[in-house]
């Protein structure tokens, strides 16, 4: 269970890293408009370290719902202690 549960805690942070670096990338560097930095950068350089926009959409999205199912199992394998909490405030 301890094996279990550092494996879903340590792919957690890093479903959670990637989900947080992809949309900093699609909102500051490739946010929606004209080419880079919505026009405002080198015009047809749609690109950041050879991905276009849709591409790093793909990146947060994706490793946004493997962060919300690792969480899912996170609480899942909490489950009992969870359930105990009102127990340990009275």
């Amino acid at each position: 269970m301890r094996k279990i549960n550092a494996i879903v805690d340590i792919s957690s942070f890093f479903a959670a890293l990637a989900s947080f670096l992809s949309g900093i990338v699609t909102w500051k560097i490739l946010p929606f408009g004209q080419g880079f930095k919505g026009g405002a950068g080198d015009p047809g350089s749609d690109f950041f370290l050879s991905l276009a926009r849709h591409s790093w959409m793909d990146v947060h999205i994706i490793s946004s719902l493997i962060f919300v199912a690792l969480v899912v199992i996170h609480l899942a394998l909490h489950w009992h202690w969870i359930k105990n909490l009102p127990k340990m405030f009275k």
